[in-house]
């Protein structure tokens, strides 16, 4: 049998670089950051996503607060029987002027909203507040169509059954109802209605 050498007495021996190794680990690097990226656009667009469903949610229980002011002010013994004074309830507030808006100045009342009891509906609360939209605490007639905002002539629109039957005067006075729903992931809607009776 013939012995073979184990290397090639001339060849000397050649020392290895490492280039290999940098450009595989600067590859695994790039698809490293590639791969969050992917995670992070997918997870960003799941967010959005939920943020908009909760938003929607928001906005259809906007209903219950416009429906529940709209009884509370037109019902018997509602504010609308007894529109200069101011009330609190257990579902919302009633003023009888526009409350201040200064700070800030966004059309909305300024109200502490942590006081006002609200209603669950579909994982939100809503709550609300009534203004009746007059300057001063108008109490006659003549007081209202110079202070307040009115309508002109006796409204008319469909009621629900059972309601009272809209006042005959020759002006119908406005109320502004605000609805704040505050829902999960701190979504906030906020909703304004006029009322005129």
């Amino acid at each position: 049998m013939k012995a073979f050498p184990l290397r090639h007495p001339t060849r000397p021996r050649r020392r290895q670089s490492g280039v290999v190794l940098v450009i595989s680990l600067i590859v695994l690097v790039a698809l490293t950051l590639a791969g969050i990226a992917l995670v992070r656009s997918t997870d960003t667009g799941n967010v959005i996503s939920g943020n908009f469903a909760f938003r929607m949610s928001a906005l259809h229980s906007v209903d219950t607060g416009v429906e529940a002011a709209f009884t509370a002010v037109t019902a018997a013994g509602g504010f609308a029987a007894s529109p200069t004074v101011a009330s609190t309830t257990t579902a919302g507030n009633y003023s009888p002027i526009l409350l201040a808006d200064t700070t800030p100045a966004d059309g909305l009342p300024d109200v502490d909203w942590s006081t006002i009891t609200g209603t669950a509906v579909a994982g939100n609360t809503v709550k609300w507040v009534v203004e009746r939209m007059c300057a001063d605490n108008a109490a006659t007639p003549v007081d209202i169509q110079a202070k307040c905002s009115v309508v002109p002539g006796a409204p008319n629109f469909s009621m629900k059954a059972g309601e009272p039957t809209p006042n005959n005067d020759t002006f119908s006075t406005a109320y502004r109802v605000t609805i704040r729903v505050e829902g999960p992931r701190n979504t906030v809607v906020t909703v304004q209605s006029v009322i005129a009776i």
